[in-house]
């Protein structure tokens, strides 16, 4: 069976949405969500994985460099499983996030080129 790739836009919505959500839940992050963090976040993973799938091909010595929407769903099940009282502040979000990002991404990369 083969599935047309899900737009961007529609990537972008599907992780705004749960991160909206998560966000709203606790008294201690509605801050954020006013802010637009979730949206911001899940426009920015959705660039970083665009971006991974055009550069980093794979390759016979690097067949792992298969990339695809469950590996962007793995960052925010990262951010997802954080308590939100331990998100007070924007900052803290936004390292979160790009410890998810490199988790998810950097991680599987072999060498520095």
């Amino acid at each position: 069976m083969w599935l047309t790739d899900v737009s961007r836009e529609a990537m972008a919505s599907i992780f705004s949405n749960l991160m909206s959500g998560f966000l709203a839940v606790d008294s201690s992050t509605v801050h954020l969500n006013s802010l637009n963090l979730g949206e911001k976040l899940a426009e920015s993973s959705v660039s970083v994985y665009e971006r991974v799938q055009i550069e980093m091909l794979p390759t016979p010595a690097k067949c792992h460099y298969t990339f695809n929407l469950r590996d962007l769903s793995k960052v925010f099940q990262g951010v997802l499983m954080t308590k939100p009282a331990h998100l007070c502040t924007p900052s803290t979000l936004v390292l979160l996030w790009c410890h998810e990002e490199s988790r998810v991404f950097r991680d599987r990369l072999v060498d520095t080129k």
